[in-house]
């Protein structure tokens, strides 16, 4: 538990990830502002629990969501419905709104494994590769996210993520710089690696991967 709460702000709270995210941020302490593109669909409610209408692609909305925040943690993903990449165009209109709103902590998930960074072994380049070769679109806008975090001076954590699958935590959680751990983690353990990392400075601005092993 945090000694004194401090406002987070969450986008993709929707999510399996992004659920259990809010659950965790909540009984960590944590006040959090939360940005969703449909609330009426969202049935959690709490008093340090804020929801905000609106779409993490409109400049505006991310405007609202920000001011007071320590830190911004995201778990946006593609929306299921729409086939054009977005989160690139997201993460471009957040760099200066995070300017704007004093706020250096970023964290967040990525579908990237290979950012040429780093020399990957066997079973994790062929995981790339198949990324690269089903989703190329997706993994262009991915690179180019990666790009504009790279080339920022936020202290920004990209966590590169395995099948994430809605199972209580295990309390297992291996990370690693150059390959994947493991083939799944649950979002509960993903939950808490991400808000562990804001009070912990071994990631800025690097791409873990993790897994439960």
């Amino acid at each position: 538990m945090i000694s004194s709460p401090s406002s987070l702000a969450l986008l993709g709270g929707a999510g399996k990830a992004g659920r259990a995210l809010v659950e965790a941020a909540l009984q960590a302490g944590y006040r959090v502002r939360l940005l969703l593109r449909h609330p009426d669909r969202f049935d959690l409610t709490h008093e340090r629990l804020e929801i905000l209408p609106g779409d993490a692609r409109d400049a505006e909305a991310l405007r609202r969501l920000l001011p007071g925040c320590s830190a911004l943690v995201s778990t946006l993903g593609n929306p299921r419905d729409e086939g054009r990449p977005i989160l690139a165009d997201v993460t471009e209109r957040l760099l200066p709104l995070l300017r704007e709103a004093g706020i250096r902590r970023y964290v967040t998930v990525t579908s990237l494994y290979e950012t040429d960074h780093e020399s990957l072994d066997e079973k994790t380049r062929q995981a790339a590769a198949f990324m690269e070769q089903t989703f190329p679109r997706f993994m262009a806008d991915r690179r180019r996210e990666f790009r504009l975090l790279a080339e920022s001076d936020l202290d920004y954590t990209l966590v590169r993520l395995p099948y994430v699958v809605p199972e209580p935590a295990t309390g297992r959680v291996l990370t690693s710089s150059d390959h994947l751990p493991g083939d799944r983690i649950t979002a509960e353990d993903l939950a808490r690696f991400l808000l562990d990392q804001l009070g912990n400075r071994e990631f800025v601005r690097q791409a873990p991967f993790v897994a439960n092993g």
